[in-house]
């Protein structure tokens, strides 16, 4: 008997499970997928500039390494930079390898070996006048940078602007839901169900590779161009009887 009550009681709240899932999200009804962007100018740059030394050991290319990262620092401190924009964002030490020529016949080949070391050091500077980017990285190369890989484009804050996005795209939804139903001739019921699906922004960017850089007396144009935030929603409305 106890079990019969209990196996009751389960089908009751399953019943009672399902029809509340029937009623949160109806097989039937109008289901919308919508995105909205907006478009802004960015006002903070990200730089990634770095210093490569050789030697022929290890603490030979670290020891050209150090004194040259510093006179990075000083340059990025020197052009206004607060602090807590300035972060590592790499160190590495890799050998430099070479391989011996292909020995003729059935002998085996010889090994590669080790003819010298390359310490790498790389810097992420964020950059909040872009008026500064631009002079910045001639600086960085004057100072001894060899390598850049990239800059990007951003906003400090950008809550803001995705607000917007967002309410763009749930006016599009109500739109295109309103649309859909005077086409086929019914009605919009009340809304059931809004479920985000995040996209990320779209900032442009430099070649992120990392490539040697020379000085040049030409100074850097920078052009940040636009941001294009976005945001996605998901809304499913009833039709109304």
């Amino acid at each position: 008997m106890k079990k019969a009550i209990l196996f009751a009681a389960m089908l009751a709240l399953s019943s009672q499970a399902q029809a509340q899932n029937r009623d949160a999200a109806p097989a039937e009804g109008i289901v919308i997928r919508t995105e909205a962007e907006v478009r802004v100018k960015p006002d903070i740059a990200t730089i990634q500039v770095g210093v490569v030394s050789e030697g022929k050991t290890a603490a030979e290319a670290l020891a050209k390494n150090t004194p040259a990262l510093a006179k990075l620092v000083e340059a990025v401190k020197a052009a206004g930079i607060a602090p807590g924009d300035l972060m590592t964002s790499q160190v590495s030490l890799t050998p430099r390898m070479t391989q011996p020529p292909v020995n003729p016949g059935p002998r085996p080949p010889r090994a590669a070996t080790i003819d010298g070391y390359e310490a790498r050091t790389g810097l992420t500077v964020t950059v909040r006048d872009l008026a500064k980017a631009g002079p910045l990285i001639d600086a960085l190369v004057a100072a001894g940078s060899n390598e850049m890989s990239g800059i990007s484009f951003g906003l400090a804050d950008e809550s803001k602007v995705k607000d917007e996005a967002r309410r763009k795209a749930a006016e599009a939804a109500r739109g295109r839901a309103t649309l859909y139903a005077q086409a086929l001739g019914v009605k919009v019921g009340e809304l059931v169900s809004i479920v985000e699906a995040e996209a990320e922004s779209i900032r442009p960017q430099g070649d992120m590779r990392a490539f040697r850089m020379a000085a040049s007396p030409a100074p850097i144009s920078i052009e940040p161009g636009e941001i294009t935030v976005t945001s996605s929603l998901r809304t499913v409305w009833r039709i109304a009887p």
